[in-house]
This record gives C-alpha cells, structure tokens and sequence, in this order.
C-alpha cells in the first residue's frame, strides 16, 4: 500500500514538475529544479527527523500516511529525472499538429502528450515503487504501529530463529527490485526510440 500511493503520487507530481520544467521557463526556475533534487544529496536521516518534527509539530499521528509522505519526499527526484528526460525527447510539433486541427489543450494532453509519454509514466512508477519498497530510515523514523517489510525486516533480525527465513525474504525483495528497475529501463528506453520515431514522421 505504501509503495503503490507513494508511486502515483510522486509520478503525478512529476509530471507536472517535469513539463513545467521543460515546457515553461519562469522566474526561480533553477532554485525549484534544485530544491526538487535535494533529497538526492541531503543525508536521508537529516530528512527523515526534520519530516518527523515537522510531522508531530502539526500534530499527525505516525501511521503509514505520514511513510507515504516521506517516501514521496524521496522519490520525486527519481521521477522528475525519468520523466523530464521523456518530455524532452518528446516532439512538440505533435502537440502543435493537434492544436491546429482544433483540439484544447486538455485534450491534446490527454490524446496526444499522455499516450507517447505512457512509457516514461510507467517507469517512472516503476522505478518510484521500488525505492518506496526498500526505503528503510524513512518509513523507521516515520511508522506508527503498522510496520513496512524492511523494518519488519530489520525487527526480525533480534530473533537467531528467524534468520534463515529473513534472509530468504531479503533475497526475494532483492531480486523483484531488480526486475523492477530493468522493466523501467526497458520502458523508459522503448519510449525514447517511440519519441523519436513519431517526430520523424512529423518531420
């Protein structure tokens, strides 16, 4: 659960990050493109006991809403970087086309800009629900009484007994997260050449 919101929420505030950022050019561009990428070279247990502060000073409970936030906070860097690097490959004389054969802006978003940037939305998903997944000191600091699988994992670690069949858990996490980051790739890389293609057809 935690995976899946944190991923639909940091994809959708990438997308409208990422075509802000490369269709639009705006006073304080960099400063917010910059504080956008902080999370990428800030310590995480900086972030993660500020977001708690913060948390508690307005009073929320921890539970896995307050993980889901702090998961957002680390991967929207992610996805900004994957989907900025899908719009700018992307052909803006399609949306062009469309505008000139009458269609809104909402529809040529929905019709034309959604359909060829499908791939990079994916992977970005993809790539968002695997750090959700393994992010650790986040959901740690952050968690309520309803633990996520890495700090289950971490509390299993007190029990010898339970060892074999943490490690086993450990591995299968592991190996899914690589699946999950080669599919992205796969994607995001399907979705370059697609990009292409359709603005040469234009040209």
């Amino acid at each position: 659960m935690v995976g899946i919101g944190a991923s639909l929420l940091s994809t959708i505030l990438g997308i409208c990050a990422a075509r802000a950022v490369t269709r639009y050019r705006f006073r304080g561009q960099r400063a917010a493109s910059g504080l956008i990428m902080a999370p990428l070279v800030l310590p995480e247990i900086i972030l993660a006991i500020s977001l708690l502060l913060v948390l508690l000073n307005l009073g929320l409970e921890l539970s896995l809403l307050t993980v889901v936030l702090g998961h957002v906070l680390v991967c929207i860097p992610y996805s900004v970087t994957v989907l900025i690097s899908g719009f700018e490959g992307f052909d803006r004389s399609l949306e062009e086309a469309s505008a000139d054969l009458g269609e809104t802006a909402w529809g040529t978003f929905r019709r034309v800009t959604l359909p060829m940037m499908a791939p990079a939305i994916i992977s970005s998903l993809l790539v968002s629900f695997t750090i959700s997944l393994d992010e650790f000191l986040m959901a740690f600091f952050l968690t309520g009484t309803e633990p996520t699988l890495p700090v289950y994992i971490w509390g299993q670690l007190r029990f010898a007994a339970k060892l074999p069949g943490v490690l086993a858990l450990g591995t299968l996490l592991l190996v899914a997260s690589f699946l999950l980051l080669t599919l992205a790739e796969i994607l995001r890389r399907r979705a370059e050449r697609r990009t292409n293609l359709a603005g040469a057809a234009i040209a």
